[in-house]
């Protein structure tokens, strides 16, 4: 039986590829029909990562809908042309950022990192897609699970209060299973609720801004988002401001912290760091 079904399993893969490899192939009116329309694309995504990806994920979606063989063609390889030039670009912020973060990492070594937590699996087990879209905003990765972290844990769920995976209170996600869709709008959401925070910050504090990015971090930053995010201590909102629980950043770092059973914000950032610079 086993055997049989093994068979049976080899003859529809040969099946559905030859029926894939040769069920549509494009004349030269449409080669260049598909050049044309990348070509119009091209100036929109050209220096914006965010436009690149959301071209992407159109095709994407827009593809398993589609039967008609000529419309499937066209959004398949659009789908992966997308995707291959958006890696290529956030490949290459990788490395002209690891020396940065490298340097980073070293400098605070000595924040309590070893006696932090190790790094749990399943906060990197949805790795790709939290790096996707925290390169698309222009976000720090780490930052993106460490809050992921902070707020909820690392599982693959939906929390009782229907605030989601990074508790945003405006926001009713129910509490039921989650879905790989709509895991992926908690992230979007997550990251456009904080770039609101911080353009808010900046509006108001226009000679000493936030900076992060998805290839620059820094300590004072961190702080003041943990702040933003958390809620702000005394409700001040210029200069360095802090949060209003102040473990919610310093928990498990060394002196008045250090007694903290987990792993909070900025511990939880470097072990990402870490994890992403080891890669």
């Amino acid at each position: 039986m086993k055997i049989r079904n093994y068979l049976l399993g080899t003859l529809l893969f040969m099946i559905a590829f030859w029926v894939s490899a040769f069920a549509f192939e494009p004349n030269q009116q449409q080669q260049e029909e598909l050049i044309s329309l990348k070509s119009q694309i091209a100036p929109l995504v050209e220096k914006d990562n965010y436009a690149l990806w959301s071209f992407y994920e159109q095709a994407r979606d827009l593809h398993p809908y589609f039967k008609e063989e000529k419309t499937a063609y066209y959004l398949e390889h659009l789908r992966d042309s997308f995707l291959t030039k958006f890696l290529t670009r956030k490949d290459l912020a990788k490395s002209e950022s690891s020396s940065l973060k490298s340097d980073f990492l070293a400098q605070y070594q000595g924040s309590g990192l070893e006696t932090a937590e190790v790094l749990s699996q399943n906060c990197i087990g949805w790795y790709q897609t939290l790096d996707n879209l925290s390169f698309a905003y222009d976000f720090p990765t780490a930052l993106t699970i460490a809050v992921r972290y902070r707020e909820s844990g690392c599982g693959y769920y939906l929390p009782k209060n229907g605030d989601g995976p990074f508790q945003i209170v405006s926001k009713d996600y129910g509490n039921w299973t989650i879905s790989k869709e709509l895991f992926e709008k908690t992230i979007k959401d997550f990251l456009e609720f904080s770039k609101k925070k911080i353009d808010w910050y900046n509006g108001k504090n226009p000679s000493t801004p936030i900076t992060l990015s998805y290839k620059s971090v820094n300590y004072d930053d961190l702080l003041k988002f943990s702040g933003l995010y958390n809620g702000l201590s005394w409700w001040i909102v210029y200069g360095n401001i802090l949060p209003a629980v102040p473990k919610y950043f310093f928990e498990k770092m060394p002196w008045e912290y250090e007694k903290g059973k987990r792993n909070w914000l900025f511990l939880q950032f470097l072990r990402v760091l870490e994890w992403e610079i080891k890669q």
